[in-house]
């Protein structure tokens, strides 16, 4: 059977016990349906994955996969997604990834991979031009994932190889640990990376020149011809922000805004990280340490930078820059201000296989418990832990690299750390679910928190939701497409349960497509046009706001299944506002995440109180297949 225009056709699976390795059709009712990447592979491996296995067995389903706009023509659509029961939340996992290896994947032949079973000694995958190998891997074992990804091309005789891969902390089933590819591009939340280290499966190389059908290959350039010209005329203050210095270059508006999490969230951007200090955590401390800018693969936007620091105590060389999130979790969070540290704190991240988010704010608990007597130097071996003791902090986190002392202890992130130290050691502990909160304040824009506490992956500030139309929004056509108001008071709740519902089922689209959210964000790209013109599809904005209420509805059904209730998400206390601060620009505000999660839930047909999903939904959004009520 011919393969849907914008797909290969075919899914890959690997039994990793027994070494088989077979094809599946990806049919175009069930890409059309659930889109791509972990839509489609909620859809396989909720089929195929009985409930309740553990997320560090064999059992569990592990899965890479990419997008229909994936190797379209249509730019910036290099992103990629791995997927399965999340190890450090006990539900729904994914997280998604740009860089070079999504396009590498498809061309290699197949939309998306999936990984059943353990394999009995470490192994990779190799797939070359649609041909898929395992590959012994007991040599590369312990090593870290630049010197990995760098053996994986030597001994197969090909640079073209696109790598991801996981480093030590995976294989030491971290359950903050990363997937990593291009050396630090990180598919990093969820812990996914002990997912891979579960099955002894260290690699995923891939390359090839197969291609996708495009429909209309000619409509694709015209509209990518017109996104350029717009983009260059007439450039988004997003866009410009993004090309010249990327994220980092976001910190001070953050900071204004107090949108920047500081002292484990219980400071303030005053008295606690006041302004002389900005700079230092943002591009402009950055800046001087850039040898050179880059892009992912084919997007105009080029918001990467690789670093070098010649000397002083953390010297590194052509290494990635640390972005907004990873500055901000290491940064303000824990107060520091030096750069040089941050740089090499995500290089140990990048190297190790750790998410940057969660990692800083483990560090920022573990400085709180010491704070309040909690831990002591006998605990952290002789280490200092104060805030902004920037040698200290590193220390630690090569301990948590390398789940060394206290250091192995809080490999697993926060939650799990609190729950064996005890002592009251929960109450810092700033994570919902298990996941720790991402570097966006809810007290400065409430969406935050209702993303936070709502969706399947808890505390993610990519899954779509009402904050950016609080801040001003980013997607005029998309948001007049979907009837959602282009801004939003941020902190009037009337009617954000409906459009939060659509907005988190949009960001499923451009998830699930393969698209980067700062691209469709930043320029004027008709997105349901381009994937009209791949497709051959006669999309509109109806269909796509009911295929991502079906991709939010199946996840939540998969939480469910595995024993989920609503009170298992909930946001800290001290996040939401209670008590509130008493200085700075969120001095006295208190948020209800609870009341706009009741809100999302009911838009959505979810009981707000045991979760169930209201079956004539299931019906209405043909999911009665699977998802039982």
């Amino acid at each position: 059977m011919e393969a849907p225009c914008g797909y290969m056709g075919k899914m890959l699976f690997v039994d990793l016990a027994d070494g088989r390795i077979w094809d599946e059709e990806l049919s175009e009712s069930t890409a059309r349906r659930f889109v791509g990447g972990y839509g489609v592979g909620a859809r396989v491996i909720m089929e195929r994955m009985p409930a309740g296995v553990d997320p560090l067995g064999p059992e569990n389903i592990f899965g890479i996969g990419t997008g229909p706009l994936t190797l379209s023509g249509v730019v910036s659509t290099c992103r990629f997604s791995t997927m399965g029961k999340s190890p450090l939340t006990g539900y729904w996992g994914d997280a998604n990834c740009g860089g070079d290896f999504a396009e590498a994947l498809k061309g290699s032949g197949y939309d998306l991979v999936f990984f059943l079973g353990r394999a009995e000694h470490p192994v990779y995958l190799v797939i070359e031009e649609g041909r898929p190998e395992l590959r012994d891997a007991r040599h590369l074992w312990g090593k870290d994932t630049a010197a990995t990804e760098a053996l994986i091309r030597e001994e197969n005789g090909s640079k073209d190889l696109k790598v991801a891969t996981i480093g030590p902390a995976g294989e030491r089933l971290s359950r903050i640990a990363s997937v990593i590819n291009d050396k630090g591009r990180a598919a990093a939340r969820s812990g996914l990376g002990a997912v891979m280290g579960s099955k002894n499966l260290k690699a995923v190389a891939c390359t090839g020149s197969l291609r996708p059908r495009i429909h209309d290959r000619i409509r694709v350039r015209e509209l990518m011809r017109a996104t350029l010209r717009e983009t260059r005329e007439h450039p988004s203050g997003m866009f410009y922000g993004l090309s010249h210095g990327g994220t980092p270059g976001a910190m001070p508006m953050h900071m204004a805004d107090h949108d920047v999490p500081i002292k484990n969230w219980r400071g303030n951007n005053l008295e606690d990280f006041p302004q002389s200090k900005w700079s230092s955590v943002s591009w402009e401390g950055m800046a001087r340490y850039v040898t050179r800018s880059y892009a992912c693969t084919g997007c105009p936007i080029r918001c990467g930078s690789l670093l070098t620091v010649d000397t002083g105590r953390y010297p590194v060389r052509e290494v990635h820059k640390p972005e907004y999130e990873t500055l901000a979790a290491f940064g303000p969070l824990c107060l520091n201000d030096d750069m040089e540290a941050l740089i090499y704190a995500n290089e140990l991240c990048n190297r190790y296989g750790l998410d940057t988010i969660s990692a800083g704010a483990t560090v920022a608990f573990a400085i709180e418990c010491y704070e309040n007597g909690i831990l002591t130097r006998d605990d952290t071996d002789g280490l200092e832990l104060t805030w902004g003791n920037a040698d200290a902090h590193v220390a630690l986190l090569g301990m948590m690299c390398r789940r060394e002392g206290l250091g192995d202890l809080l490999a697993d992130g926060a939650k799990w750390a609190a729950q064996t130290i005890g002592r009251g050691a929960e109450a810092f502990a700033m994570h919902v679910g298990g996941e720790m909160l991402p570097m966006h304040d809810p007290r400065c824009f409430p969406g935050w928190g209702a993303t936070y506490v709502s969706d399947a992956t808890p505390a993610r500030h990519t899954r779509g939701g009402t904050a950016f139309a609080e801040h001003g929004g980013v997607n005029e056509r998309a948001y007049a497409g979907m009837g959602i108001p282009f801004r939003l008071e941020r902190y009037d709740p009337t009617d954000k349960g409906v459009y939060h519902a659509k907005l988190a089922g949009w960001q499923h689209w451009v998830n699930t497509s393969g698209s980067c959210l700062f691209a469709i964000d930043s320029m004027p790209l008709d997105f349901v046009g381009c994937l009209n013109a791949v497709t051959g599809w006669d999309l509109d904005y109806d269909e796509i706001v009911e295929t991502g209420t079906r991709i939010t509805t199946l996840l939540h059904a998969f939480n469910l299944r595995e024993g989920f209730r609503p009170t298992d998400f909930v946001l800290p206390e001290r996040a939401r506002g209670n008590p509130p601060l008493q200085v700075g620009a969120l001095a006295g505000v208190t948020v209800d995440t609870e009341d706009l999660k009741r809100r999302f839930y009911e838009a959505l047909g979810f009981d707000p109180t045991t979760g169930a999903i209201d079956p004539e939904r299931v019906q209405q959004l043909g999911l009665e297949d699977i998802v039982r009520v």
